[in-house]
């Protein structure tokens, strides 16, 4: 596993050593409800193809001062 950022109003993608996610259980919740869904969906694709899904999209509260979490799938 590899974990990438960006810093507040950057397009500069950095890779990162460690994470912190600073949230409530409530929200937890919701961020491992969107894992569940998100290794369905991509194990159901076959082949070569690099998947990616955006919390943004699932999250229908999701606003411009959230974070947004990217899940990238690549073939093993």
């Amino acid at each position: 596993m590899k974990v990438f950022g960006y810093q507040k109003d950057s397009e500069k993608l950095m890779e990162l050593e460690e994470v912190t996610f600073q949230t409530d259980i409530k929200e937890l919740d919701k961020i491992i409800k969107f894992l569940q869904v998100i290794k369905e969906q991509h194990s159901k694709v076959n082949g070569e193809v690099e998947c990616h899904s955006h919390f943004r999209d699932w999250d229908d509260q999701w606003n411009d001062n959230s974070t947004d979490l990217i899940v990238v799938t690549t073939k093993i």
